[in-house]
């Protein structure tokens, strides 16, 4: 499989328009969504990864409208035929394309946190791992990544997260006797992301796109 990562830092958008003026960018039932956002730095992350979206879609979708989208129970953006996923943390947004089967995928800035509030996020084992690594907090990021990258290509929700339980020897996991591919992004520095995919990843590319 061939995977096409697109991403942008909205930050430069900010810079150079007001956020109603990024809106207004996007057709107009997307524009409804992204004034549901209580925060200017989501509501810019959702305009950008909306943009990286139709970008991918004008390459490898025909140029299919954004107008066509469809969502499932966890919020995640559907058009039939094209797989597709978008992630984003601080500024950095990124929106991925697989020519085959689904695709997941998650970035987090590393940054502090406080363990403590993911506790039930991880088993006895994945905490061991977690706290014994060299750098703990890296380790964190390694597994939480994983974790979200294959809730996403599943289409489920983060209430899920818990019952994944991750190997760290291999890079697949098998879930309803369905195997799973996973690989690791390190292609930003200070973040850390990860892919989900039904079929393994034979390319990545990374493409970055100025808004």
């Amino acid at each position: 499989m061939n995977l096409s990562i697109y991403w942008t830092d909205s930050s430069s958008m900010l810079a150079q328009m007001s956020l109603p003026q990024m809106i207004k960018r996007l057709p107009y039932s997307c524009q409804a969504r992204a004034f549901r956002y209580k925060s200017e730095i989501s509501a810019s992350n959702y305009v950008a990864g909306r943009i990286l979206l139709q970008h991918g879609l004008d390459i490898h979708a025909d140029g299919i409208d954004l107008e066509k989208l469809t969502y499932e129970n966890s919020g995640k953006p559907l058009l039939p035929g094209v797989a597709f996923n978008i992630s984003h943390s601080d500024h950095q947004v990124i929106c991925a394309f697989a020519n085959v089967g689904r695709v997941g995928v998650d970035i987090e800035k590393i940054k502090p946190i406080d363990f403590s509030d993911f506790d039930a996020m991880f088993s006895e084992r994945e905490w061991d791992l977690i706290k014994g690594a060299e750098n703990p907090l890296e380790k964190f990021y390694w597994f939480w990544t994983r974790k979200e990258s294959i809730i996403k290509a599943l289409g489920l929700t983060l209430s899920y997260l818990h019952q994944i339980h991750l190997d760290v020897t291999k890079n697949e996991i098998v879930l309803n006797e369905k195997r799973w591919f996973l690989k690791n992004m390190v292609h930003w520095d200070g973040y850390l992301g990860a892919v989900c995919s039904e079929q393994d990843i034979e390319s990545m590319e990374f493409v970055k796109i100025v808004i």
